[in-house]
Formats: C-alpha cells, sequence, structure tokens
C-alpha cells in the first residue's frame, strides 16, 4: 500500500466517523472530538511511519490532530441537517488528505530539498488559522471567565506557532529562535483574547480576530525567518488586520 492511498484511507475513514456523529447526543460531543483527535494521531503515525524521528514525531502530528479537533467542534455547532453536515463533511476529508501530505512535505523537506515545499508552507498556514478559528469560535462559545479564555488561546496558539515557525527551519529540534518568537507571539494573542472577552463581541467575530492575528504574526515572522521581510509586505499586513478590526468593530453590537 502506497503513502498516498493511506492518506486516501486516513482521511476517508474520518470523514465517516464525523458523519456518524449526526445520530450522537450533544452531550457526547467532546469525547467524539477526544476519540477522532487520537484516531488521527495513530492514523498519522502509521501513514507516515518509517520517516518520522526526533521532534517530527510530535510536530508533524499536531496540525492534522488540531484541525480534526476544531473541525469536529465546529461540526456539533451546524444546523442538524444533511444539507449543511454533508458539504462540510466532504470538505474535511479533502482537507485531511491535504494536511497529510503537507505533513508528509514538511517530513520529506527536512532530509531534502523538494519543490513543493513554497506550497507546503502555504497549506500549513492556511490550516493553521482555520484550526484556530474553528477552536477559538468553540472557546469563546463556551462563555468561560476571562482568565480561562485567556488560558485557552494560549493552548490552541501556541503549538500552531510552533509548527508553523518549525516548518521553514526543518531541524530535527526546536531551536532557540523558534520557540522565542512562538512565546511572544501567543503571549500577543492570549492578550488580544483578554481583551475580547470584555466585549460584547460574538464567538465568531472574536475567532475571526484572533485567526487574523495569528495571520499577521505568523506571515510577517515566516518571511523574517526566509530574510524577505519588507517594509510593504508589514504594512498589507497591516492594513488586512486594520479592515478585519474595522468589519468587526461595526457589527459589533455595543448598546446591549
Amino acid at each position: 500500500i502506497t503513502k498516498r492511498q493511506r492518506f486516501i484511507l486516513m482521511a476517508s475513514f474520518l470523514t465517516v466517523v464525523l458523519l456518524a456523529t449526526q445520530t450522537v447526543s450533544l452531550d457526547f460531543r467532546y469525547q467524539v472530538m477526544g476519540f477522532l483527535a487520537v484516531m488521527t494521531i495513530l492514523l498519522s503515525i502509521f501513514s507516515l511511519w518509517g520517516e518520522l524521528s526526533g521532534i517530527k514525531y510530535f510536530l508533524l502530528l499536531l496540525l492534522p490532530a488540531y484541525f480534526v479537533m476544531g473541525a469536529t467542534l465546529f461540526y456539533f455547532l451546524l444546523p442538524v441537517r444533511w444539507l449543511t453536515r454533508l458539504p462540510f463533511a466532504i470538505i474535511f476529508g479533502i482537507s485531511v488528505y491535504l494536511l497529510m501530505l503537507t505533513s508528509n512535505i514538511y517530513n520529506v523537506a527536512a532530509i531534502r530539498t523538494i519543490a513543493l515545499l513554497r506550497a507546503a508552507h502555504a497549506v500549513g498556514l492556511l490550516f493553521s488559522l482555520i484550526s484556530a478559528f474553528f477552536l477559538v469560535n468553540v472557546l469563546f462559545s463556551l462563555h468561560f471567565p476571562f482568565y480561562l479564555l485567556a488560558i485557552g488561546t494560549t493552548f490552541i496558539t501556541f503549538p500552531l506557532f510552533l509548527v508553523g515557525l518549525w516548518s521553514y527551519e526543518l531541524e530535527d529540534f526546536i531551536s532557540k529562535r523558534v520557540f522565542r518568537y512562538g512565546v511572544v507571539y501567543t503571549l500577543i494573542t492570549a492578550e488580544a483574547s483578554l481583551v475580547l472577552s470584555f466585549w460584547p463581541i460574538t464567538p465568531i467575530n472574536a475567532a475571526l480576530i484572533v485567526a487574523t492575528i495569528m495571520y499577521v504574526l505568523l506571515g510577517l515572522g515566516q518571511l523574517e525567518f526566509t530574510q524577505k521581510l519588507r517594509q510593504r509586505v508589514i504594512w498589507e499586513h497591516i492594513a488586512i488586520a486594520m479592515i478585519v478590526f474595522v468589519i468587526v468593530l461595526i457589527s459589533t453590537r455595543w448598546g446591549g
């Protein structure tokens, strides 16, 4: 069985299980999420078996697991009808397949130069943002106290920052540079989440702001790692962040 066939089998299995949760009570959604997360890790190890080593055992499995957890919880927030959930499940399966291809590219690129690495970086960034959006949306939907929202955001974003920055070094370890950048970026994002906890903001808008902050920080950080950071690019990222901020500000109901 080829590696690509393993990825297809993995994506198909997780999609079928996700669709099967249609019959599961909402009381068991966290158990379902945990089951799918564990299965994602085990199937990822199986799919990449023979080439994983060192820190890659941890980092290459993070993004697929985070995406599956976020997508599963978000799935339970969707209207209970096939017209909505079936297309989501199909996109979910395709996304898992693309994530496994991305992890495989990172794995191979750590050993030798590969032309698809640039595309993998783009896909990795996209799904880091989507995963953060899903998880933060669910986190704010639970209406936790402000300190728990900040802590939850920290646990969500720190691993994603590590993976996103490490993918530009692809060493067998997490360098001090990657760790420092990851810690600083996480603190900024957690502080933003702390501020948002006092706003009359909807969970989806809070998730959008956090994902936008991650986009700016990860995008600029990755350009810095590749020594391609320019003033024009900085202003472009800031402009995108300001547009999102203004949209959220206008759509927020301040009058109660």
